[in-house]
């Protein structure tokens, strides 16, 4: 996975898309068969709840079996062939309270659109390990592209379990002497071929079904203390940096810097059409909390979504299905 901080930021697209899950990446087939230029930003290719299912067999219209996985790849070649962009970036801020809305990424990028719809999912930590917050920025990490480059021939450690978390150990390589990399299950939910990949890198070292005991530390990062599931065995790994790729189930809605109108949860609210509080954005999916969980509902969601888009853009005086 190649990183660039060369984007042409001047271009303003119809709708940014933040996701591409099932909501996310099923608005863009609408958005994009409507004409709209269409931008999906999304943190890693088997992203969200769906990109780690292993099995999916009550997708209607796939028969399946099929790895989550999959199906996200026939949903977003979808989209792309009527015309939506796909790029990897992870949003941490944005300003939506103009016309034109901006977004920004944890590499530095800043994308613009008209309307934005907010499909990022629940799955935020919501727990820290011990250590964690006190040695923040002295050892810690949430990003390997800011920070990989100051651990330059030293140990460190990633936790993490998923694409994400081996694209991100992919590029800690480049620099690190050498990285665990801390596997809370017993198994990395990953495609195999990414797998192997790393599991045959030289410098990575993988811990499975070890789970997280403390951040070892007075003013900066000393090690790890990580302890295995099975056999209760606990060590103290020797590291300079623990870079933290973990998910949990709360809403992935921080980059919002309570812009629009939120629960006591940190659910998004939206109206009939999906759209929040502030005009022009709209949100659909994980991230509206529904008591009901299935990938076929955050796709239907999506595209109400995409729908409402397509009126407020064009302003229209009502929803107009598309066929």
């Amino acid at each position: 996975m190649e990183f660039t901080l060369d984007f042409n930021s001047d271009k303003v697209y119809d709708v940014v898309i933040i996701g591409a899950g099932p909501a996310g990446s099923s608005a863009a087939i609408y958005t994009a068969r409507a004409g709209l230029s269409t931008l999906v930003l999304f943190r890693a290719e088997a992203d969200g709840a769906l990109g780690v299912t292993q099995q999916i067999e009550n997708y209607p219209g796939i028969r399946g079996p099929i790895s989550g996985y999959e199906l996200l790849k026939l949903i977003r070649d979808h989209a792309k062939a009527f015309g939506a962009e796909f790029v990897r970036g992870k949003v941490i801020a944005t300003d939506l309270l103009g016309e034109v809305k901006k977004l920004y990424t944890i590499d530095g990028r800043e994308f613009k659109g008209r309307a934005v719809i907010v499909a990022s999912g629940a799955m935020e930590r919501t727990n820290k390990y011990k250590g964690e917050e006190e040695l923040l920025g002295r050892g810690i990490s949430y990003c390997g592209v800011c920070d990989a480059a100051f651990f330059k021939g030293r140990p460190v450690a990633v936790v993490g379990e998923d694409d994400y978390a081996l694209e991100e150990t992919e590029f800690i390589a480049r620099f690190a002497s050498k990285i665990y990399l801390v596997v809370p299950s017993s198994r990395i939910k990953a495609p195999h071929e990414m797998v192997s990949e790393i599991e045959s890198n030289p410098k990575v070292e993988v811990l499975l079904h070890h789970r997280v005991l403390e951040v070892a530390g007075n003013s900066v990062v000393e090690g790890l203390w990580v302890q295995s599931v099975s056999t209760k065995e606990k060590k103290l790994l020797p590291v300079d940096g623990v870079f933290i790729f973990l998910g949990g189930n709360k809403p992935s809605v921080d980059f919002l810097m309570n812009q629009v109108e939120m629960t006591d949860e940190h659910c998004i609210v939206v109206n009939e059409e999906m759209m929040t509080s502030v005009p022009g954005v709209f949100a659909c999916g994980d991230v509206l909390c529904n008591n009901i969980k299935q990938a076929v509902i955050a796709a239907a969601d999506g595209v109400k979504a995409a729908l409402a888009v397509d009126k407020y853009l064009n302003k229209k005086a009502k929803i107009t299905a598309q066929w």
